[in-house]
């Protein structure tokens, strides 16, 4: 959506080719509603553009929107189907942004080292578009693999996806610190004495944008072929079975007494795979805090790493400092006319950690659309 907002800003004719019914990405398809990236450790904006519009757009879409701190971190909360709305009615404002909703690309044609096509199927058949420049923001680099599969990065470990679903009718402030740091030892508890599922112990809970609402977060180890249709599908019935089992175990808590499970969003994928670009993002690039002479955004977000096993580590830039993305992490090696944007940047799985947030993703967005722009210019 950045990529097409800042492409179209740029005098760019663009077509936004969206899977799914409805605009708004991992935050409204997962119900992300505490967004990273957009924050330093002060609480400043790192970037301006099109992350600090669309901040500025939540925060007059609705009185409940608030910069909020979490640890050592500062996010955006908002309620995620605010956010589909705002994003929707912000893309569908632009006159050079076409939508097609509902389709997938699945084929791609090349000449040398640029694309030329691209075909999407959707519920009225098949679809092609001339693709003078091409941004894969699918955060699983799914336009990249039909380029040329081997420019995908792929780990032998790869780093656990979750599972969030809200609960309503909850007493205010149930899970405030530290009654919730109690709720998370119970749920451990449960797991060590065999009540509940293995991987319930790594679940996360957060107050929500109502005062009766509770997010919870539950760990989804991936199969290394997750993207097996059937494999999808049994993931998907496993984690809903430990998601059943926690309902039930925090229904007969103090709090929870009467709530009912209100929305349950999609399996997120935190790394479905990162690109070969003309540089490669390292973890040490993060943790020293790496400036670019082609940077184009800035990010502070810790190193959030969700280990199948272990659970989620968290390592911390120093305060007050931030390392920057390069445009040769977006640029796709050996392409002239095709960039990427968001989770599938060209990093390592560690950088990907840090980069893979919100307001990162809106930046890197915004660069790529640029890029391609300018590539439209050029050529």
């Amino acid at each position: 959506m950045a990529a097409a907002l800042a492409a179209a800003r740029a005098g760019a004719d663009v077509c936004l080719l969206e899977a799914r019914s409805q605009l708004g990405g991992t935050v409204g398809h997962v119900l992300i509603h505490t967004l990273g990236g957009f924050y330093d450790s002060a609480g400043e904006f790192l970037n301006r553009g099109l992350p600090f519009e669309l901040a500025q757009e939540l925060l007059r879409a609705d009185a409940r929107v608030a910069r909020r701190r979490i640890g050592r971190t500062w996010v955006l909360n908002v309620d995620p189907q605010v956010y589909c709305s705002v994003v929707e009615r912000w893309i569908k404002s632009e006159p050079r942004i076409a939508v097609h909703s509902s389709v997938r690309v699945c084929a791609v044609d090349r000449e040398a080292d640029r694309v030329t096509w691209i075909q999407a199927a959707g519920p009225a058949g098949y679809l092609r578009f001339p693709a003078r420049a091409v941004v894969d923001a699918t955060g699983t680099g799914e336009v990249v693999r039909l380029i040329d599969g081997s420019l995908i990065q792929e780990d032998g470990r790869r780093g656990a996806g979750g599972l969030i679903f809200v609960l309503r009718g909850i007493v205010s402030n149930t899970v405030a610190f530290p009654k919730g740091l109690g709720i998370i030892r119970a749920l451990q508890r449960a797991v060590a004495d065999g009540t509940l599922p293995a991987h319930c112990s790594k679940a996360w809970l957060d107050s929500g944008m109502c005062a009766d609402e509770v997010y919870v977060k539950l760990l989804v180890p991936l199969p290394a072929d997750w993207r097996d249709p059937n494999l999808q599908e049994a993931v998907l019935r496993q984690a809903l079975i430990e998601q059943e089992a926690v309902v039930s175990f925090l229904e007969r808590l103090p709090g929870f007494v009467g709530g009912r499970l209100w929305r349950t969003g999609e399996i997120g994928i935190r790394d479905g795979g990162r690109v070969r670009g003309e540089y490669c993002l390292r973890e040490a690039d993060v943790r020293q805090a790496r400036k670019f002479e082609d940077a184009v955004c800035r990010c502070s977000w810790p190193i959030e790493y969700w280990d199948p096993d272990q659970g989620v580590s968290l390592a911390y830039l120093p305060d007050n400092d931030y390392y920057e993305i390069p445009l040769r992490a977006l640029k796709l090696q050996g392409l002239r006319n095709v960039w990427v944007a968001g989770k599938c940047l060209s990093a390592d799985r560690f950088a990907q950690a840090s980069a893979r947030v919100v307001g990162s993703c809106w930046a890197m967005g915004e660069a790529a659309g640029r890029a391609a722009a300018r590539h439209l210019q050029r050529d």
